[in-house]
């Protein structure tokens, strides 16, 4: 079985901090894809860390996940 995945990575202006987050998974790549083209491909967001917030340019995407359903 397959599974379709939202992922946005964030990389941050001025820096290396990374984030990567999956925003929603779907079970058809065709509703991934409606989803997905709701949304920007290419943002930028505030992300607070422990030191305060890092501007990030981000990509979102679509992501295909193999998953082992013989259990």
């Amino acid at each position: 079985m397959k599974l379709f995945s939202i992922i946005s990575v964030a990389r941050q202006v001025d820096g290396e901090f990374v984030v990567i987050k999956v925003e929603k998974t779907f079970k058809t790549a065709s509703k991934a894809d409606e989803y997905v083209k709701q949304l920007s491909a290419r943002y930028t967001e505030n992300i607070d860390t422990p030191s305060g917030p890092v501007s990030c340019v981000c990509e979102r995407g679509i992501f295909e996940i193999e998953v082992d359903d013989e259990e």
